[in-house]
């Protein structure tokens, strides 16, 4: 094996491929031992939450109370954006819910921005709770994001349905 070695490399400044660096068709340029850094506003990694039980999820509370719909991620830069996304479909619910994102077991900033709804029992109604946060990050520490809800009335209860129960965590390099 032949080895090369550069600090920059530099296409032609003129042509139909001015500025470029083509890796021919048939070959691979195989960085996976390698470090490759991304871009400002690449998507560095996401992570999942994907739960189709039925139901995941039922309470009376009327303080917020975990629903079991979280995710972890561990940053890869310091300085991070973490974007959040969660959804679970609410059924049942005989008076208002609402939903708040945890951070590491303490409510995210922000979270009197998040949705309220309102099903009717009986009518057996379901209604979304879709919800965005997004987290500055200081360090490539674990974050433990989780989605919190509660009812405001006492005979409430909240659950959510199969293929309905998720949270997305996206890593943008600022």
């Amino acid at each position: 094996m032949s080895t090369i070695k550069v600090e920059n490399l530099t296409g032609i400044t003129s042509g139909a491929n001015a500025n470029k660096i083509i890796v021919p068709a048939g070959q691979t340029l195989d960085a996976s031992a390698a470090t490759l850094v991304p871009s400002a506003g690449a998507v560095v990694q996401v992570q999942q939450f994907y739960d189709a039980t039925t139901p995941h999820n039922t309470s009376t509370s009327t303080s917020f109370a975990a629903t079991g719909i979280a995710k972890s991620i561990t940053p890869k830069y310091s300085n991070s954006l973490i974007i959040i996304q969660s959804n679970i479909t609410m059924t049942y619910a005989t008076n208002w819910w609402q939903g708040q994102m945890y951070l590491n077991g303490s409510a995210m900033a922000g979270s009197n921005m998040y949705q309220y709804g309102y099903v009717d029992n009986a009518h057996n109604a379901y209604a979304p709770m879709i919800m965005q946060a997004q987290h500055q990050c200081t360090s490539t520490s674990a974050l433990n994001f989780e989605l919190y809800a509660k009812t405001q009335g006492s005979t409430s209860y909240i659950t959510h349905l199969n293929a309905s129960a998720a949270i997305t965590l996206w890593e943008i390099k600022v």
